[in-house]
């Protein structure tokens, strides 16, 4: 009797196609499925003499959040049950019959599936409704009769006294429709999705409309959706509509996504024709038009999923069936290998890997005293994940040394880490990134076998000069400085700074004692730090096979009196400039002080090695390398060369 005994089928709607949340939205698919006829609901709307705008008022205050907003007045309603049919359909739906005037607003949204909201004419101050954003601290109490607290963050339908409804969540129960109300003002809007997303969950409301709004309501539907639900209410409840519709906002423009056919061959494997195009979007009511070798399509505000080539493809596929997709992989053109920054990267890793250092991962964020003690320029976040660390770094120094330091106060007595990472600064208009490797030693140096010492100096630039070596990276020097970068954490006597030709590469240092103990450490600390981008321009693209030398080496050990503040690195590449194509190295082994070197002088020892590809070096050749070695010293730092 009550009509109950009807079919029900439910239908799983994936999150990005809502307009099959509708039973018009179902048809519309079944209709391209099967050819048979689609026929929409009667959109007629019988309207009276009395122009709705003198009665009611729309003004929209944020246009972004709420881009359309129409309303519809009704006069002379007499408020009682719905028809039994439509209440059947309801109830089947599995929606509460309430009034003929709240269930046409249902009736439609099931139908269309766009949500509509009904209010007492009377219950509004001024008759006109305004779209804005909340007062912080306003309050309204909803239809399920909880007092709820607003934020400026949300988006409200007002009167000119107060708020009647959450913008595409709920309403609100002093302007709800009653079994007294004569006159009502119909709301039909499109509202943008995230806003009714935040405002739902942070009130904890899930409705079938805000359920719609948040994957996407149609913007094209408002009249379409007012005025069908206003045909409704005169035809179950009685009333006049008022002429003409109060509005403001308008739709957006639809969009317009181009699809090759050839491409879609391409994708799907089996011949795609610009009619098999047409088409599929004829049988789905959607306009496609040719443009040269594409197929333009104007996307209905309802399909909020057609927005790239790939979604119109899928379309295509859809319409002609998946079965005709074929089980062998379509051609995919792709090159091999790795991007040549991230390989190189992994190289860096490797190397100081091979060196003994284990790899830390830190995250990038810095604390409020690593911004208070160290230079301006710091990044801050404008949503942090924690307090504690607002900022992004600038160094990786700091965050290695607590790395350490937790490691040490766990037990472990020998700690040797490194990480490559980004590093932050504020530029002149913007934060810029540059990416470094950093390592951080500190506490046992030594194995079995050797006596008790700590990491210092000197282990760290061993273990960036293996991994320069072994990157390739030849023409480097390193001179006595302080990166001003880092000059806050390390010691002024116990740093030196390395640079590639013209370039800056990076620093090998102590960290300053103060500075240890500020990250409980109590140890010496050494540091490096290097710049990734210059190390990677200067380093041989690929490891290469050499030849062992055929012909044996002359090695001369040369010690030069220079001015004590004359850097050994800018003496070193003297030497090999000097000594030209023999010259196959120049280490330094000795550096002297007081006893018979004068004041102000140190002596400067180096282990120089001559070899030639193509004949055996003679004792003649190298002392003539010796002397050529001699006058470019004597000439560029006044060098003596010790004979005794």
């Amino acid at each position: 009797l009550f009509g109950l005994d009807d079919a029900v089928i439910d239908i799983e709607i994936e999150p990005n196609r809502p307009d099959l949340m509708s039973v018009f939205g179902v048809a519309r698919e079944v209709s391209a499925a099967t050819g048979v006829r689609l026929r929409p609901p009667d959109l007629s709307v019988e309207e009276g003499s009395k122009e709705a705008g003198a009665v009611a008022t729309v003004r929209i205050e944020d246009l972004e959040r709420c881009p359309r907003y129409l309303a519809r007045v009704i006069e002379g309603v007499r408020a009682g049950p719905s028809p039994l049919l439509a209440q059947a359909r309801l109830t089947a739906a599995g929606m509460r019959p309430l009034s003929n005037v709240v269930d046409a607003t249902n009736y439609v949204l099931l139908e269309l599936g766009h949500p509509l909201h009904a209010f007492d004419l009377a219950l509004l101050e001024g008759s006109g409704i305004i779209v804005r954003r909340a007062a912080e601290g306003e309050r309204i109490r909803t239809l399920d009769d909880v007092d709820r607290l607003l934020t400026g963050e949300d988006l409200v339908i007002a009167d000119h006294a107060k708020a009647v409804a959450v913008a595409g969540v709920m309403g609100s129960a002093p302007a709800e429709v009653s079994s007294v109300t004569r006159d009502i003002l119909l709301e039909s809007a499109y509202f943008e999705p995230r806003a009714v997303m935040r405002a739902a969950r942070r009130l904890g409301l899930a409705t079938e409309a805000s359920m719609r709004f948040e994957r996407g309501a149609d913007p094209e539907a408002p009249q379409k959706a007012v005025d069908r639900t206003a045909a409704l209410i005169t035809a179950w409840s009685g009333g006049t509509v008022l002429a003409g519709t109060v509005a403001a906002g308008a739709a957006p423009e639809r969009r317009r996504v181009r699809v090759r056919p050839a491409r879609a061959s391409l994708l799907l494997g089996f011949p795609v024709t610009p009619q098999d195009v047409h088409t599929a979007f004829d049988s789905l009511g959607i306009t496609a038009t040719d443009v040269g070798e594409a197929v333009e399509v104007e996307v209905p505000g309802y399909r909020v999923d057609l927005e790239r080539e790939v979604d119109l493809i899928e379309e295509v596929a859809r319409s002609h069936g998946y079965d005709r997709i074929g089980s062998t992989l379509p051609p995919v053109r792709q090159i091999g290998g790795m991007m040549p920054t991230y390989a190189f990267r992994r190289r860096v890793r490797e190397a100081f890997a091979r060196g003994g250092l284990r790899e830390a991962w830190l995250l990038s964020f810095a604390s409020r005293e690593d911004a208070a003690i160290g230079p301006e320029g710091f990044v801050r976040l404008a949503n942090p994940l924690t307090a504690d660390e607002p900022f992004l770094r600038r160094s990786l120094l700091p965050g290695l040394l607590r790395a350490v330091a937790r490691n040490m106060s766990r037990g472990v007595d020998s700690v040797a880490l490194f990480e490559v990472g980004k590093v932050f600064r504020m530029g002149s208009n913007a934060p810029e990134e540059s990416e470094r490797v950093a390592l951080v030693m500190a506490g046992s140096a030594t194995g079995w076998p050797q006596a008790p010492r700590t990491f210092d100096f000197t282990d760290a630039k061993g273990a960036v000069e293996a991994a320069l070596l072994a990157l390739g990276v030849r023409d480097w020097t390193i001179e006595a400085g302080v990166d001003p970068e880092e000059e806050h954490l390390l010691h002024p006597s116990r740093a030196a700074l390395l640079r590639t030709g013209d370039q800056p590469l990076g620093l090998v240092a102590e960290v300053h004692p103060r500075v240890a103990a500020a990250f409980d450490l109590t140890t010496r600390v050494a540091v490096a730090s290097l710049e990734v981008p210059v190390l990677m321009a200067h380093a041989e693209a690929l490891p290469a096979f050499r030849d062992p030398p055929r012909f044996p080496p002359v090695r001369r050990d040369l010690a030069f009196l220079v001015d004590a503040d004359t850097p050994a690195g800018e003496v070193r590449r003297a030497i090999l400039a000097a000594a030209g194509d023999m010259a196959a190295s120049a280490e330094l082994f000795d550096v002297f002080t007081g006893g018979p070197v004068p004041a102000g002088r140190k002596s400067l020892a180096f282990a120089v090695t001559f070899r030639a590809e193509d004949r055996t070096l003679t004792d003649h050749d190298a002392e003539t390398g010796v002397e050529a070695i001699r006058a470019a010293l004597t000439t560029a730092f006044g060098a003596e060369l010790r004979t005794g």
